[in-house]
């Protein structure tokens, strides 16, 4: 919440002291990768919007890395500010630039069946164990995006697309097994979470899709 209020501060600090009065443009649900969502927007002046906006969403998924099946979600949650820029007064488009509080996350368990090369090393399900593996990403992160605004009378719709830049993900793994702190276990674990940071690097940048409906005032 801290750097929500931070993060709105900023932007409208940023934004052109015009003589228009601050008024309410909208409040609205949105929808799109970054998971289900609420926003309101204050018009600074005819061209700029502040917007407050948060996300959320658990996507359940598995994946087999190293004969290792993992089972888990990605835990979708931010909140943060945006600042909007329409080109005309009463078109549609704007570009769009914002800051965020970052929660996305992915938890996972893993499990071996049998014998699996771990690293080039051969481990036994007991010595790997149940696996706890957690990724997460930057904290506070910048959004950049291009939308467009399509009034029908006091309900409008919108559609926007952009990137959200989380920075590379940081993976801990955690063996419970008996094994879990021998030297070869250890290694082999080592080598298990750079796999698992290399197939998710990807998250980086997160592309977003989000269409919403709004109630303007």
């Amino acid at each position: 919440m801290r750097h929500l209020l931070i993060s709105t501060v900023a932007l409208m600090a940023l934004a052109p002291a015009a003589a228009h009065a601050v008024e309410a443009d909208f409040v609205g649900v949105r929808a799109g990768t970054l998971g289900g969502g609420v926003e309101f927007g204050v018009k600074l002046s005819p061209h700029v919007t502040a917007r407050a906006v948060a996300n959320g969403a658990n996507f359940g998924y598995d994946d087999t890395t190293d004969d290792i099946r993992y089972e888990g979600d990605l835990k979708l949650a931010s909140y943060g500010a945006q600042l909007d820029y329409r080109f005309s007064e009463t078109g549609p488009l704007y570009v769009t630039a914002g800051v965020y509080q970052n929660d996305n996350k992915v938890v996972a368990t893993g499990r071996a069946k049998g014998t699996v090369i771990v690293g080039g090393v051969p481990l036994t399900e007991a010595q790997v164990g149940t696996l706890q593996g957690r990724a997460t990403f930057d904290k506070t992160v910048p959004y950049l995006g291009l939308g467009a605004r399509w009034p029908i009378g006091k309900v409008e719709i919108n559609l926007e697309a952009g990137a959200y830049f989380q920075d590379s993900p940081r993976v801990t793994l955690t063996s419970y097994s008996i094994y879990a702190d021998t030297p070869e276990v250890q290694a082999a674990l080592e080598t298990e979470r750079k796999s698992l940071e290399d197939d998710i690097k990807d998250f980086k940048t997160y592309p977003v899709v989000e269409l919403g409906l709004r109630y303007t005032f």
